[in-house]
């Protein structure tokens, strides 16, 4: 990024002229390094410090690198039909292949996280007897600073796995009068109405569409364009129908002059409020790092106990 920034000032110096880099050269550069921390985000925690060999790597990643080679595979095999977005297409595309590796590392975080916490709660469960959910609140309270970090590492997972979703997204833009559709992925949108009404602050100007997937109608949408007087601004309301899989953002761009019809752009967003879920997970872990940790138990040998306790009384007879 350091270099991109001060490239143009660079060859401004050197040359005379100014060179200036746009976003593929940020994008070519920024992503590579990305899944790399991913990786790191990965190795890094369960790596004991200058006591690494090779069997504790064999033991901490071996079932977490099948789990993610997995789930790779399974993305690539599953048929398009059946709703995986890659199919063979990561080999064809270099934007599907990053998403499709960083779907894979992000399964690879997940499950050393997962078995980081199983084997502490299995140590726990096992000296008190205590059920597993029981067990992980415990662990996590003895080391909040450790586990909180898990979190936040997680919530880096659930936000890559959201940016993952920017290479399948889709737009669409098309001219709609009364009862026209529009088709993107699996929605299709069809125009009710559309109109137009003076304020005494702006004018505005919207569209009504009804939206239906699988045949049955499941939302009603009305992107909104207005013309501010005063500031001789004009400003969109777009419509936002968003979900845990995508976002279905409508914009209403103005009338055709011609024919009088509305101009919409449709754009559907895989995984957008993964970001926004991932963002709150590294919240909640931050503020869990910084609760002090429990007091470890004091544990007290046998003898020191029968050593520092009070004598029994004799028993009297009458």
């Amino acid at each position: 990024m350091l270099w991109g920034t001060w490239f143009p000032k660079i060859s401004e110096l050197a040359q005379g002229n100014k060179v200036t880099v746009g976003a593929p050269f940020y994008n070519r550069v920024a992503i590579p390094v990305a899944l790399l921390l991913l990786i790191l985000t990965a190795v890094g925690p369960l790596l004991a410090w200058r006591k690494t060999s090779f069997e504790s790597l064999k033991r901490n990643f071996m079932w977490p690198a099948i789990g993610a080679v997995a789930a790779m595979a399974f993305l690539i095999i599953t048929p398009r039909s059946w709703g995986s977005p890659f199919g063979l297409r990561p080999w064809q595309d270099v934007a599907y292949f990053y998403s499709l590796m960083a779907i894979g590392l992000s399964v690879l975080v997940t499950l050393t996280i997962a078995s980081e916490y199983y084997r502490g709660s299995r140590v726990i469960a096992g000296h008190t007897g205590q059920g597993m959910f029981a067990s992980m609140v415990q662990l996590t309270h003895r080391n909040t600073r450790r586990y909180g970090g898990y979190i936040v590492h997680f919530g880096v997972v659930i936000v890559i796995i959201g940016f993952a979703g920017s290479a399948f997204n889709q737009d669409k833009e098309q001219e709609m009068g009364y009862g026209d559709k529009m088709t993107i992925g699996s929605y299709t949108l069809i125009c009710r109405s559309y109109t137009d009404e003076d304020f005494p602050n702006y004018a505005g100007e919207w569209a009504v569409l009804d939206v239906f997937k699988g045949g049955k109608q499941i939302d009603t949408l009305t992107p909104e364009r207005r013309f501010y007087k005063a500031s001789r601004q004009t400003s969109t309301m777009p419509f936002i129908r968003s979900t845990l899989n995508e976002d279905l953002y409508v914009v209403y761009e103005g009338l055709n002059q011609d024919t009088g019809r509305p101009i919409l752009k449709a754009h559907l967003n895989p995984l957008v409020m993964w970001i926004w879920l991932g963002v709150w997970i590294i919240l909640g872990g931050t503020v869990l790092a910084l609760i002090p940790n429990a007091p470890a138990p004091v544990r007290v040998s046998a003898a020191r106990l029968v050593e520092h306790a009070a004598p029994v009384p004799a028993a009297t007879g009458d």
